[in-house]
């Protein structure tokens, strides 16, 4: 995606949040930032451990080869700053972690595949969470009208991607790189051919871990499991926060829920916009009212700054490598 297109996203995503603050009530929206104000360093304390364990989760992903947890930490706290700080998402995140991985004498191939691993582990996860939260609201009834044919194609489209990611882990046969052979009436058989052959590298390290290595997987699924666990409580300190009484039920289905806009607007710049305007729809959709899901939305964007501020600390120090 070039600059303009990000740019225009960006804009159009800041346009949606000064429209929801307008329909929310800025008034009630600064009560409520006011009330929660004391929270932000719990919460920014709880995303921090959030990419604590996440970082073990890298360092579990590594195929082989010896890689200290302090290391892959770095890495990971310096892709959250590239991620927040430059609104290109997992595009330059994503790749600049399986560089550093590779800086730190990880083969190529196996560095592009951890990172895709523990990416795809982590996505497999949040697809578990929007699986469950939307099927409840489905069944509840409690998301309007003109949202539900959109929750029932994201929820075919989650669970299709648990049966492929299903596939791949028990028969050891990758999905990707045949896709894109197959692609060649589309872009070309020379490109078809030389962009599958250099997916099919990493391609190959992630299933063969997926399929020969399941013990690790169900490791790394169940410390990803630990890391959303933690997203979750960041919903419900923020709600509770607000004096209002509050679930682990409902944090569970707004995360959940908010995990579908993630995994759908990857390609919006920090989902600016996107997310502020699901936690509008999902709080009140449970009983809250929209200005607690600006507000939730909010101190998740200045807790993130926080953490992405570490995370430049760590970034300056890689020229040490």
């Amino acid at each position: 995606m070039n600059l303009i297109a990000r740019l225009l996203l960006l804009v159009g995503g800041l346009g949606i949040v000064a429209l929801l603050v307008l329909r929310a009530g800025p008034a009630l929206l600064l009560d409520m930032l006011t009330r929660v104000g004391w929270i932000v360093p719990a919460v920014s304390a709880v995303y921090a451990l959030h990419q604590m364990v996440r970082a073990a989760a890298l360092w579990r992903s590594v195929p082989a080869g010896p890689v200290r947890y302090a290391d892959v930490l770095r890495i990971r706290i310096s892709g959250e700053a590239v991620e927040s700080l430059t609104f290109t998402g997992p595009f330059l995140a994503e790749p600049a972690k399986g560089w550093w991985l590779k800086r730190r004498g990880v083969p190529t191939a196996d560095a592009f595949a951890t990172i895709a691993i523990e990416y795809l582990l982590y996505t497999v996860v949040a697809a578990w969470m929007a699986i469950v939260a939307l099927t409840l609201l489905l069944a509840h009834a409690s998301l309007p009208p003109a949202v539900r044919p959109g929750a029932v194609t994201v929820l075919v489209t989650m669970v299709a991607f648990n049966v492929a990611f299903a596939f791949a882990a028990i028969t050891g046969i990758g999905l990707i790189a045949p896709v894109v052979r197959a692609s060649r009436a589309l872009v070309g058989a020379s490109r078809a051919a030389i962009v599958a052959g250099q997916i099919g590298q990493v391609e190959r390290v992630l299933v063969a871990f997926l399929h020969a290595r399941p013990g690790r997987v169900a490791e790394v699924l169940a410390i990803e499991a630990a890391a959303h666990a933690l997203l979750v409580s960041e919903v419900w300190i923020v709600i509770a926060a607000l004096g209002v009484p509050v679930f682990w039920s409902s944090a569970l289905i707004v995360e959940g829920g908010v995990k579908c806009v993630s995994i759908a607007f990857f390609f919006v710049p920090g989902q600016i916009g996107a997310s502020e305007g699901a936690y509008a729809l999902l709080l009140p959709a449970i009983g809250f009212p929209a200005a607690a899901g600006l507000t939730v939305a909010l101190v998740r964007r200045v807790r993130g700054l926080l953490v992405a501020g570490a995370g430049v600390i760590a970034l300056a120090r890689f020229d040490d490598w």
